[in-house]
């Protein structure tokens, strides 16, 4: 498959928004933990916190930045592996892009 449907293109543009707020939450629940983790170790903590932030946004521009129809199917990877992506919103795809999409995920592994 060279291109992704376009009920599946459709689909994934829907799903963006809400998509992007759930990795934006789950970013600050891990923040909310290494924060309420820094007693006594405050720097320790903000250079973790430093990594974190750097290393999440690249997950995010992975998953969100440049989406468009050519590059979809791996975005929607991209969201799978990174647990944005619910199984149960994977099952509103095409056999045909949960196909590829499954494929692509055992390369991340």
């Amino acid at each position: 498959m060279t291109s992704i449907p376009e009920r599946d293109w459709k689909r994934i543009r829907d799903l963006k928004d809400e998509l992007l707020n759930v990795a934006c939450e789950q970013i600050f629940q891990r923040i909310e933990k290494l924060s309420a983790d820094r007693a006594g170790q405050q720097h320790k903590s903000y250079l973790e916190l430093y990594n974190l932030i750097k290393k999440e946004d690249e997950a995010i521009a992975e998953m969100f930045d440049g989406l468009s129809r050519n590059s979809a199917l791996f975005k929607i990877a991209a969201l799978k592996h990174y647990g944005v992506l619910s199984d149960a919103q994977m099952e509103l795809f095409s056999a045909e892009t949960k196909a590829v999409v499954e494929e692509l995920c055992r390369f991340r592994r």
